[in-house]
């Protein structure tokens, strides 16, 4: 039988890999996200969500762009609401990003552009509440005066109502950052104005 070290040498060189990402060095507390050649945290996934089979060394790349965007990226526009997520965009170097933090940080993914593919706004934890009326008193109505078959009747005449209640918008963004790496980036309560801005920039790819 292994002794207790040899066991416990087993278990690091088994696990001990699991617990640390590949592409930041970060101990984890998590299992990683599984890439094609390794395990990141959820930070560095945020990088790229839409690339499963991506690499390490790719993941690395993107986020060493990121960080030089972030060092050039100088807002002048600003688009937001009371309460809203909010869009920064820097109109000279044609690149934006989303948080909804009052404002951006060295985690925030720069996009240019021409690397937005597409959008989408969903309410997110919405219910749908079906109610019925009148379905009741009419086959106690139609019972009485017709008997049983005046009942079924009078039933199926019942008036149904749907309405969704509650949730939250969130805007998701589908960015092509190239180099072999995509990402969805989203925002909750997106500003008003956010598809106004979105569209133009997609009509001028």
């Amino acid at each position: 039988m292994p002794s207790k070290q040899i066991l416990s040498k087993g278990v690091i060189s088994l696990f001990g890999k699991k617990n640390v990402c590949d592409c930041c060095g970060l101990k984890l507390h998590v299992k990683p996200i599984q890439i094609s050649d390794g395990g990141i945290c959820m930070l560095c996934n945020t990088i790229c969500t839409r690339s499963p089979m991506t690499t390490i060394d790719k993941v690395k790349a993107a986020w060493d762009e990121n960080k030089a965007r972030l060092q050039t990226f100088s807002p002048n526009m600003t688009v937001n609401d009371f309460g809203s997520g909010s869009i920064f965009i820097d109109t000279e170097n044609k690149m934006a990003c989303i948080t909804n933090a009052k404002k951006f940080d060295q985690y925030s993914i720069v996009f240019k552009f021409s690397e937005l593919e597409e959008y989408k706004i969903e309410k997110v934890g919405e219910k749908t509440i079906t109610k019925t009326k009148g379905g009741i008193t009419r086959a106690v109505v139609g019972g009485a005066a017709f008997g049983l078959a005046g009942a079924i009747v009078g039933a199926s005449t019942a008036k149904q109502e749907t309405m969704k209640k509650g949730g939250v918008a969130v805007l998701y963004l589908d960015l092509d950052l190239g180099g072999g790496v995509k990402t969805t980036v989203s925002i909750q309560r997106p500003p008003l104005k956010a598809p106004e801005f979105l569209d133009n920039i997609i009509d001028e790819k």
